[in-house]
């Protein structure tokens, strides 16, 4: 059962629900008021019969053949079946040839109500207790109300008649509106289905006018475009440059080990080949390393956030940067920082030693021999780390550059790297907000600031 259907059947069940409650509700109304009416009718008459039979001077008078005309005639004209009983001896003065008894109970019940409604046998009666100079007595009417039992069933035909109509009109009009309502879904759908990984670059057509759900979905639906067109551009050019930049250093291995084996060699020359494949190595699995971060993060990988000392991670970092770099120089300045919890920033540790790993190491490297400085500043209330360098500065033409996948400037090819460090590190501090801000100059150094939230 598609939506449309399921959305007209539950719209019709929920509709048929709702009148006949409410026909339902009618009925039993409409029947309970014809039944009030009717036992006022009968109480009227109850009333009528005592005036009738009790303004004569004795009621063992009732025998005149003139009075029976009369009471022929009146019972002709109530259609309704009248008794009358002593209050006292409960005994029956006026039989209405009924089969039908009153038992003693009933009798009190309605002496001591005055007046009582009951139904017996599928008859309505009414009891008045009556008092007269004669004495006290109770007169019960009682009758079938069959104008009011066929307009009920004519209501009954009506209400049946129309529920059985409005039922099916409903779920045809339903199916209708359902269907009207879900075309542009359609429509959408069917410009979706079209589109490939060949035309990734196809978006839907926007509504001119009118802010609705359509809208929001087609919105939503080109920006996923949008994310998969960028997801699949990266992914070609990762590909593409990951596959240059293994290839180059796997070529060197395979070409020292085809050297080495042409020919023999000593023992000195064979340890020369063998350290020039375990530099050739390193900077391969630095690559490797590099590609492996930087899928982590392309994945979206969850980030574990932790309320870390960023003076910790930068001692951490410039400790592993004298291991491998021994005679380079880096200084770290926190004097400046005042309000110590400015140091306490909650990031993620691993990768932001990641991308402060990164910034310090292009600034040794780059800048060697010369000193490199870190400074921890605050601004307008927050965090400000520079790291400086002397190294040769950026060209102004290479400062967009810097971070994109495996760049590496014509000034800094003769320097080892791999040209993923600055864009893993943009990766990081894009998901801790923090900012990045390079100011560099040519022959003199380059400066990166980093501002945390």
């Amino acid at each position: 059962m598609n939506l449309k259907t399921k959305l007209s059947v539950n719209s019709t069940l929920l509709f048929a629900f709702i009148v006949g409650l409410v026909l339902a509700g009618s009925f039993l109304l409409f029947k309970k008021h014809r039944q009030e009416l009717y036992y006022e009718r009968l109480e009227d008459s109850a009333l009528i019969t005592a005036f009738f039979y009790f303004e004569k001077d004795e009621i063992t008078k009732n025998d005149s053949s003139r009075y029976q005309t009369i009471e022929i005639e009146y019972k002709k004209i109530t259609n309704q079946s009248i008794r009358i009983y002593n209050a006292k001896t409960k005994e029956l003065y006026l039989h209405d040839g009924l089969d039908i008894q009153l038992n003693d109970l009933e009798l009190k019940a309605i002496s001591k109500n005055r007046i009582l409604h009951f139904t017996k046998e599928e008859r309505q009666f009414t009891g008045l207790f009556y008092k007269d100079n004669q004495g006290d007595f109770i007169i019960v009417v009682s009758g079938i109300d069959t104008v009011g039992d066929q307009q009920l069933d004519v209501l009954g035909l009506i209400f049946i008649l129309s529920y059985l109509f409005v039922i099916p009109l409903n779920f045809f009009i339903g199916r209708y509106l359902a269907k009207q309502t879900f075309r542009p879904f359609e429509d959408v759908i069917a410009k979706v289905n079209t589109i490939t990984t060949e035309n990734l670059h196809s978006r839907l057509e926007m509504p001119t006018s009118g802010k609705d759900e359509v809208r929001e979905l087609i919105t939503t639906f080109n920006y996923l475009l949008e994310r998969l067109e960028s997801g699949i551009t990266i992914q070609n050019n990762f590909l593409k440059n990951a596959s240059h930049e293994l290839k180059t250093p796997l070529t060197i291995i395979i070409g020292d080990i085809d050297v080495s084996l042409q020919q023999p060699r000593t023992n000195e020359q064979y340890e020369e080949v063998l350290k020039s494949l375990r530099k050739d190595t390193f900077h391969l699995k630095s690559i490797l390393d590099g590609l492996l971060v930087l899928s982590g993060l392309q994945v979206g990988e969850p980030d574990q956030m932790e309320n870390i000392r960023i003076d910790e991670i930068l001692w951490n970092v410039l400790e592993k940067k004298a291991i491998e770099y021994p005679e380079s120089k880096v200084s770290l300045n926190l004097e400046a920082i005042q309000n110590e919890e400015l140091l306490s920033v909650q990031a993620n540790k691993h990768m932001l030693f990641t991308a402060l790993y990164n910034i310090v190491d292009n600034a040794i490297k780059f800048s060697f021999p010369a000193p490199v400085s870190i400074f921890a500043l605050e601004k307008d209330k927050k965090l400000l780390i520079k790291i400086i360098d002397q190294g040769s500065g950026i060209a102004e033409k290479d400062k967009e550059s810097i971070f994109d996948l495996f760049f590496r400037s014509d000034r800094t090819r003769h320097i080892k790297g791999q040209g993923l460090g600055l864009f893993i590190t943009m990766e990081i501090l894009k998901r801790h907000h923090i900012t990045l801000t390079v100011d560099s100059e040519l022959e003199k150094g380059t400066s990166f600031s980093l501002l945390f939230p």
